[in-house]
């Protein structure tokens, strides 16, 4: 039985923050760069910001960082979030690789895009959004070990993002786990928890309805994807599959 003894209640306990120089921030760091360098060429510079997004009202990341790294292939560009799954600042008992989840989207023949066209694009605009919300969510990393694929509608507030790809509520559906052929799903040896990388992909506002209503309907879609050759490969112009 739980003891409610409110006579001699137990002083609350502060979290004992981790310390900035805690190795596991490097470690993390240095086991998803190593991730990425295995499959492109990654942009020494990541997309950051001057003033931290959750000062201005932007969900938190677990240590505070919010960036996104970019890794071009031979033949596609990934933007991909960097931080989601830091170490938690705030408690060092805290032992999970922050949310324990990554995300990134990835875009055919764009490679050679320069850094401020990738800014202004499409796919950050997307996948910023998605990253954030997916910190809102405390990440995705269990419903996705339960159910693989997961769907979802992200708001986003870019003119950067075609009106062609905009449900009539102005967001923009997304699956999210389809499988990157060749590539590990999960990095285990990120030193505090293993950490899963997460594709984003773009759905059409004609399909966001069919995932909606089912698991049923979601698996179509994603077996679509996989048909028609997409896989997790974001095209904001291909045509529908419904």
């Amino acid at each position: 039985m739980l003891n409610n003894d409110k006579d001699n209640p137990e002083p609350p306990t502060e979290p004992s923050h981790r310390a900035p120089d805690d190795p596991a921030y490097q470690e993390t760091y240095d086991t998803l760069q190593a991730y990425w360098e295995k499959i492109g060429a990654v942009e020494p510079d990541v997309i950051s910001y001057i003033i931290n997004p959750m000062f201005l009202g932007a969900p938190p990341w677990p240590s505070g960082r919010q960036a996104f790294k970019i890794i071009r292939t031979a033949d596609s560009l990934i933007i991909a979030s960097d931080g989601l799954s830091d170490p938690f600042n705030e408690d060092k008992t805290e032992q999970r690789n922050g949310f324990e989840i990554e995300v990134f989207i990835e875009v055919k023949g764009r490679q050679d895009l320069a850094f401020d066209e990738i800014m202004s694009s499409a796919a950050f605009a997307l996948i910023e959004q998605t990253a954030r919300r997916v910190a809102d969510w405390g990440g995705i990393s269990r419903l996705l070990e339960e159910i693989n694929v997961a769907s979802s509608e992200i708001p986003v507030s870019s003119d950067a993002i075609p009106d062609e790809i905009l449900t009539p509520n102005g967001s923009v559906g997304v699956i999210f786990g389809m499988i990157a052929k060749g590539r590990p799903k999960i990095v285990p040896d990120t030193p505090l928890s293993p950490v899963r990388m997460v594709p984003v992909t773009v759905l059409l506002p004609s399909e966001v309805p069919e995932v909606a209503k089912s698991k049923a309907g979601l698996n179509r879609i994603a077996n679509k994807l996989r048909e028609a050759g997409y896989h997790h490969i974001s095209d904001f112009k291909r045509t529908s599959l419904v």
